[in-house]
């Protein structure tokens, strides 16, 4: 089996990452020594014809590339399904795209059944099989049961919000 030059190899792993930070919204790609590459005073090499310098490739394999974590999006509850999910795209009020079920960090969740927030002992795909007492949620952006945007709550007591304020961008 021939194996593949190293410029075509170059070529897949800079496709591979490009493709892989746009997915994650821009998010940053590296491969180990490309960061010694972008430093001040790095080794530059002449122009053949004028022109701007060039940047020397780094020595040896540039080995695995890593990539920043896609899933820094916030887990908000979606409303119309009744289960957390990432949120991917978020202005004030609301958030615009949905991405893949979740579980909040803090594991205080909306019960259906009393509106309260509680402590979900047993979760699966975003929603909670099993819950335990109230919790005040980390984020103080919730959904306001009327009308459904994202305020901040401004007074939060027996697992609910009492009092909402401004509209608010859910955060991580």
């Amino acid at each position: 089996m021939k194996t593949a030059d190293p410029m075509r190899r170059a070529a897949f792993a800079l496709w591979l990452a490009l493709s892989a930070a746009l997915a994650c919204g821009g998010g940053r790609a590296s491969a180990p020594g490309a960061a010694a590459a972008r430093q001040p005073g790095a080794a530059r090499s002449s122009p053949p014809s004028g022109g701007a310098p060039q940047a020397k490739p780094p020595a040896g394999p540039a080995g695995p590339l890593t990539f920043s974590d896609c899933l820094a999006a916030p887990c908000v509850l979606h409303a119309g399904r009744g289960r957390y999910h990432h949120c991917l795209n978020a202005g004030p009020g609301q958030c615009f795209h949905y991405g893949a079920p979740c579980q909040p960090v803090d594991q205080c969740m909306v019960d259906p059944a009393s509106g309260q927030h509680r402590k979900c002992q047993r979760a699966l795909g975003g929603e909670c099989l099993e819950f335990g007492p109230s919790c005040e949620p980390k984020s103080r952006c919730l959904p306001d049961p009327q009308g459904g945007a994202t305020r901040r709550c401004e007074q939060f007591a027996d697992g609910r919000c009492q009092r909402f304020g401004a509209p608010c961008t859910p955060a991580s």
